[in-house]
C-alpha cells in the first residue's frame, strides 16, 4: 500500500513537472514571439514613414515630378533598408530612386498587373501604407513592397485619386528579420504569414518540412496584418512502463533524494520566472519612461477622451504647447470637452473641427482619426495642433480615445510661405527664367510661356540662347554679364526673339542668386514685354508733334520749325510769313452733317493747301478748324498773293459722302520781322489779324497793323499795376475742386490766383500770369499763393478728418528759383501740415529747359514727400524721356483735349494714350475742363482717375469750399 501510495504521488508529481516544463517552454516562445513581433513591426513601421514623407511632399508639388530625384535623394539615406522609392500616377510608375538600378519599373502599370494589381486596388480604401508581399521584383530579387494611395484636391476642392507612392526592400535586409533568422540554431523554427485576403499567404518561413505552431504573435503593419508562428521540437515522451520501472527504483532508492531534488527544482524554476517577470517589468518601465521622454522631447502632447463622462484628460504637454498650466483648465472634471478643447478652437475651425471629432465618435472606429485646427495660446495668437487618435477598448471592456496634439505652425508658415511662392511663381504677369551656373533652363513659369510662345519642355536643360534676335552684339552681352558678376544684378531693355520667328522688346532683369547647395549659382531672368508700350511711345511720339487726323504738324512742331526759319531769316536778312487760316463756320457743319464728315472735311482742305505749299514751308493744324501756315523768305506782297490763292482754293466746292460743300476760309498774316522776332509774337499777331478778317465779313485776309499796339499799351500799364497789386490786397485765392472717379468723392483743390483792380477791374489770369513770368513779378506772386494757400489747408482740417490736398501751379521761372523747397518746408512746419497736403503743378516747359537740375529738384521735392503733377499735359513737348527720368506723382490731361473730347476721335485718342501711358509708368491722371456729365463718364470709361471742371465745381471762394468740405465730407466721430 506505502509502495502503490509512493508510487501514485511519484507519478503525479512527474506529470505535474512535465507539465510546468511545457507551460514554461510554451511561455518562453511566447515572449520570444511578441519580442521578434515587435521589433519587426518597429523596423516595418519606420521603413513605411519614407512613404508617408513622399506623399506629404507630392501634396505640396501639387503631384508635380519633376523634383522628385532630388527628394528622394535626400530622404533615401535616412532608410537604409530601401531597395527603391517611387511614384505611381494613375497607378504607373513614373519616378522610382535609385535611378540607376530601378530603369526596369519605369512604366510598370501596378493595377493592371495580375500579381500586384489586386492587393494595390485593396490599398485604394486605405489612407495608410499597404505592406504586400513577396513579389518577384522587375528590378531583380524578392521584395516587400509598401504601397500608399496619394489623394490631391482638384478644382472643386474635393480629394480625388492621384496615385501611389511605394517602398519597396528586401526582408532579409531587416535587422529583426536577421536576427529571427539565427532561431533555427537553437532548435526554434518560424513562419511569417500574411492575412491580407481571407486566404493567408506564407511571407517566409525557415524550414520546408511540417510545421506545429507552438507560439503566435500579430504584426501589425497599418492595414494588414502579419502573424509570426514559431514551432520547437517536443520534449521527449516516455511511456508509462519506462516512467514506472524509474520512478519504482526511484522510489525504493532514493525517495527522499528524489522527493527533494524535484521540490528544490521547482522551487528554483518559479525563482527564476519571478527574476524573468521582475526583469520584464523593469524594462516595460525604462521604455514606458523613455517612450514618455520621447514625448517631452518632441513637444507631442497626449489625450484620452471618454464619451461615457464626456471627459477629455490632457498631459501637461497638451496645456503647455498653449501656454497653460494643468489647472488653469478643468482637466480632470466631467464634461470638459468643450472648456479644455472645443471653445479654444479658432471661430473658423470650431464648426469643422467639432463635427469632424464627432463624426469619428459616431464611426465604427476602425480608422485612424485624423484633424487639423487651430488653438488660442494663453497670450491671445493661433497655435496649428495636428490631432491623430484611435478608439480602444480597455482590459475592463471600456472604450476610450486616446490620441496626440503636436503643434505643426511652423509647418502650416512654411506651407503657406511655399504656395504663396508658388501662386507668384505662375500667376505673376512678367516672365520668369531660371537658369543654372552651365546656362541650362532650369524653370520657367506661364507668363514667360505666353510672352516667348514657348512651352516648357522646348527650353527647360536648354541655354536661353534660342531666344536671342541677333540684335545686340557681343560687347553687349559682355557688359551685361560683367555687371551681373560685379554686381548680382542688370537691368535694362534688351529685344528677344519668339518662337514664331517675330522680335520684340523686353525689360529684363537679371539677378545671381546662391542655391541651396555650397558652391550652386543660379541665375532669375523677371522680364516684361514692353512691345505696347513702346508702341505707346511712338504714338505719343506722333500724336505730340502731328495732328493725328491730318499727319499735318501741330504747334509743337510748328513753333520749333517756324524758330529755326526765324534764325535762318535773321541771319540771311531775308522775311517771313505765318498765315493764320481758320475755316469759316465750320462747326455748324460739323454739328449738322456730324464728325465724321466734319473729319473727311478737315482732310480734304488739308490736302489742298499742301498744293500750295513749298518743300521749306510748314503746314500745321492747331485745332478742329485751324491751320496755320509757315512761309519762309515772303515779304508782305508775296504773302498777299499767297492769301488770295488760298480763298478761291477754298471756295471750290468740296464732295464729302455724296454731298456738295462750299466753305470759306479768312486768314491773319504777321511777318518778320515787322511784327515780331519769335513765334509767339508772330503766331499772336497773326491771330489777332485773322480775328480782324473775321470782323470784316471773313472770306478775306488781314495784316497786323500798328493799331494792334495797343494791346501792348495795356500790357504796361497791367506790370505797373501788379507791381502794387499784393500791398494793395488786390489778389485773392478762389479753390476749384477735383473729384475722384474711383473714390467717388472730394479729394481736393486746385487754388487759382485772381486779381481784382480798383480800376481796370477783374483782369484775366491768361493776361496777368504770362506778363508776370515775362516780368519777373511771379516770384513774389508764387510765393503769397503758397502761403496763402496752406493757410487755408491748414483750416480745412478742423473740417474733416480726410486727407485733401491744395494744388499749387509753379511757373518755370518760380521752379528754377533758389530756394524754393526751403520755402516749401518753412510754410509747411509752420502750419503744421504734412508734405502730402501739397501738391505742386510745374508745366513740362519748366522741366525740359534744364534737364538735369529739373530732375535733381524733382527728387528732392520726392524725398521730402511732395507730390508732382504736369499741368497742360499733351501741349507741350510730352517727352516720355522726362516722363522715365523725372519723379512725377500725376498728369493733367488739358482741357483743349477734353473740350471735344466726346466730337474729336483725335482728342480721343491722345486721351486715351495719355491714359494708357500713365498707367503703365504707374502715374495717376486727372482730367481739366470737365463740363458734362458724358464727358466724365467718357473719362472714367478710358481709366482716368480724377477731374476738375465745371461740371464737379467751379473756381470759389475759400469760405465756399469750407463749406463744401464740410458738406460732403465732414469731421468723422
Amino acid at each position: 500500500m506505502v509502495l502503490l501510495l509512493s508510487g501514485a504521488v511519484s507519478y503525479s508529481l512527474l506529470q505535474y513537472l512535465s507539465e510546468q516544463r511545457q507551460l514554461q517552454q510554451q511561455n518562453q516562445l511566447n515572449d520570444q514571439a511578441q519580442s521578434y513581433a515587435s521589433a519587426i513591426q518597429q523596423e516595418l513601421v519606420r521603413t513605411a514613414t519614407a512613404a508617408y514623407a513622399m506623399a506629404g511632399w507630392l501634396r505640396l508639388q501639387q503631384g508635380d515630378l519633376q523634383q522628385f530625384e532630388q527628394f528622394a535623394a535626400q530622404i533615401y539615406p535616412y532608410y537604409p533598408h530601401l531597395k527603391t522609392l517611387s511614384a505611381a500616377p494613375a497607378g504607373i510608375i513614373r519616378a522610382a530612386y535609385p535611378a540607376q538600378t530601378n530603369q526596369q519599373v519605369l512604366g510598370f502599370d501596378i493595377l493592371q498587373d495580375p500579381i500586384q494589381g489586386p492587393s494595390a486596388k485593396r490599398s485604394l480604401q486605405s489612407q495608410l501604407v499597404y505592406l504586400t508581399g513577396p513579389f518577384q521584383l522587375l528590378q531583380g530579387g524578392v521584395g516587400i513592397i509598401g504601397r500608399l494611395p496619394v489623394q490631391l484636391p482638384d478644382d472643386t476642392g474635393s480629394n480625388r485619386f492621384w496615385g501611389f507612392v511605394s517602398v519597396t526592400f528586401e526582408l532579409e535586409a531587416l535587422e529583426s528579420i536577421r536576427q529571427l533568422a539565427q532561431l533555427p540554431a537553437r532548435g526554434i523554427q518560424y513562419q511569417v504569414w500574411l492575412d491580407e485576403t481571407t486566404e493567408q499567404s506564407l511571407i517566409i518561413s525557415s524550414t520546408t518540412s511540417a510545421f506545429s505552431a507552438l507560439a503566435e504573435a500579430k504584426i501589425q503593419t497599418g492595414t494588414v496584418s502579419w502573424r509570426l508562428l514559431l514551432s520547437a521540437p517536443a520534449a521527449a515522451n516516455y511511456s508509462t512502463v519506462a516512467y514506472w520501472q524509474q520512478f519504482l527504483a526511484i522510489i525504493f532508492n532514493l525517495l527522499l533524494a528524489a522527493l527533494s531534488y524535484f521540490l528544490l527544482r521547482t522551487l528554483n524554476t518559479k525563482q527564476q520566472l519571478k527574476q524573468q517577470v521582475a526583469a520584464r517589468t523593469a524594462d516595460l518601465q525604462t521604455q514606458l519612461a523613455r517612450h514618455r521622454s520621447f514625448i517631452v522631447a518632441s513637444n507631442t502632447g497626449s489625450w484620452e477622451f471618454d464619451p461615457e463622462l464626456q471627459q477629455l484628460s490632457c498631459s501637461p504637454e497638451y496645456f503647455s504647447m498653449l501656454g497653460y498650466q494643468s489647472q488653469d483648465l478643468p482637466a480632470t472634471t466631467p464634461q470638459n470637452l468643450a472648456k479644455v478643447w472645443a471653445d479654444l478652437l479658432h471661430p473658423s475651425d470650431r464648426q469643422t473641427a467639432s463635427q469632424a471629432f464627432a463624426d469619428y465618435l459616431a464611426s465604427p472606429q476602425q480608422e485612424l482619426y485624423q484633424n487639423h485646427f487651430r488653438m488660442r495660446h494663453k497670450d491671445g495668437h493661433w497655435v496649428w495642433i495636428l490631432s491623430r487618435g484611435r478608439t480602444i477598448v480597455t482590459e475592463q471592456g471600456k472604450r476610450l480615445t486616446v490620441g496626440t496634439h503636436i503643434d505643426i505652425s511652423d509647418r502650416k508658415e512654411s506651407e503657406l510661405k511655399l504656395q504663396l511662392l508658388a501662386r507668384l511663381f505662375e500667376q505673376s504677369s512678367e516672365g520668369l527664367l531660371i537658369t543654372n551656373s552651365q546656362q541650362q533652363v532650369v524653370m520657367v513659369n506661364q507668363a514667360f510661356c505666353n510672352i516667348s510662345g514657348y512651352r516648357p519642355e522646348e527650353v527647360v536643360g536648354k541655354d536661353p540662347k534660342l531666344l536671342s534676335s541677333g540684335k545686340h552684339d557681343k560687347a553687349f552681352y559682355q557688359k551685361m554679364w560683367q555687371a551681373i558678376q560685379q554686381q548680382g544684378v542688370w537691368k535694362g531693355e534688351i529685344w528677344n526673339r519668339r518662337k514664331d520667328g517675330t522680335i520684340y522688346p523686353e525689360w529684363l532683369s537679371i539677378s545671381k542668386i546662391d542655391g541651396p547647395e555650397p558652391g550652386e549659382i543660379y541665375y532669375v531672368g523677371l522680364f516684361s514685354d514692353i512691345t505696347q508700350y513702346k508702341e505707346d511711345e511712338a504714338q505719343i511720339r506722333f500724336l505730340a508733334q502731328y495732328d493725328a487726323l491730318t499727319s499735318l504738324p501741330n504747334r509743337a512742331l510748328l513753333m520749333d520749325r517756324t524758330e529755326q526759319a526765324l534764325a535762318i531769316a535773321k541771319a540771311q536778312q531775308q522775311a517771313l510769313a505765318l498765315l493764320f487760316i481758320d475755316v469759316d463756320r465750320f462747326k455748324q457743319i460739323n454739328d449738322s452733317l456730324g464728325h465724321q464728315v466734319g473729319d473727311q472735311l478737315l482732310i480734304l482742305i488739308a490736302q489742298r493747301l499742301a498744293t500750295l505749299c513749298r518743300p521749306e514751308d510748314t503746314l500745321c493744324r492747331l485745332s478742329s478748324d485751324e491751320f496755320v501756315l509757315l512761309r519762309p523768305h515772303t515779304d508782305g506782297d508775296q504773302a498777299a498773293q499767297l492769301a488770295e490763292q488760298i480763298l478761291p482754293l477754298m471756295l471750290t466746292p468740296y464732295q464729302v459722302s455724296g454731298q456738295e460743300l462750299v466753305l470759306s476760309a479768312s486768314i491773319g498774316i504777321a511777318l518778320y520781322p515787322e511784327d515780331g522776332q519769335h513765334f509767339h509774337e508772330l503766331y499772336r499777331h497773326a491771330d489777332i489779324a485773322m480775328y480782324r478778317a473775321k470782323e470784316k465779313g471773313r472770306n478775306t485776309y488781314c495784316f497786323f497793323t500798328s493799331e494792334m499796339q495797343r494791346y501792348h499799351a495795356r500790357h504796361l500799364l497791367l506790370e505797373n499795376a501788379l507791381r502794387r497789386a499784393i500791398d494793395n490786397n488786390e489778389l485773392s485765392l478762389v479753390y476749384q475742386p477735383q473729384y475722384s472717379l474711383q473714390q467717388q468723392k472730394l479729394i481736393g483743390f486746385e487754388a487759382l490766383l485772381r486779381w481784382q483792380h480798383p480800376e481796370l477791374g477783374f483782369v484775366s489770369p491768361g493776361e496777368f500770369i504770362p506778363l508776370a513770368e515775362r516780368s519777373g513779378l511771379v516770384i513774389p506772386l508764387g510765393e503769397w499763393v503758397l502761403k496763402t494757400a496752406l493757410a487755408e489747408r491748414a483750416a480745412w482740417q478742423q473740417l474733416t478728418s480726410s486727407e485733401l490736398t491744395v494744388a499749387v501751379n509753379l511757373s518755370p521761372v518760380q521752379f528754377r528759383q533758389p530756394g524754393l523747397l526751403t520755402l516749401i518746408n518753412a510754410q509747411l512746419q509752420a502750419h503744421q501740415l504734412s508734405a502730402a497736403a501739397l501738391e505742386l503743378e510745374i508745366t513740362e516747359s519748366a522741366m525740359v529747359e534744364d534737364p538735369a537740375q529739373a530732375a535733381s529738384l524733382l527728387d528732392a521735392f520726392r524725398h521730402r514727400g511732395l507730390r508732382i503733377a504736369v499741368d497742360d499735359f499733351g501741349t507741350g513737348y510730352s517727352s516720355l524721356s522726362y516722363l522715365k527720368r523725372f519723379a512725377l506723382n500725376k498728369l493733367k490731361i488739358d482741357q483743349s483735349f477734353i473740350r471735344d473730347l466726346l466730337a474729336d476721335a483725335d482728342d480721343r485718342a491722345i486721351v486715351q494714350a495719355i491714359i494708357s501711358m500713365a498707367n503703365s509708368l504707374e502715374l495717376e491722371t486727372i482730367a481739366e475742363g470737365v463740363e458734362t456729365a458724358e464727358q466724365q463718364a467718357l473719362l472714367q470709361q478710358l481709366g482716368c482717375q480724377a477731374i476738375q471742371g465745371y461740371h464737379y465745381g467751379k473756381p470759389m471762394q475759400a469760405t465756399a469750399a469750407r463749406e463744401m468740405i464740410s458738406r460732403e465730407l465732414g469731421r468723422e466721430p
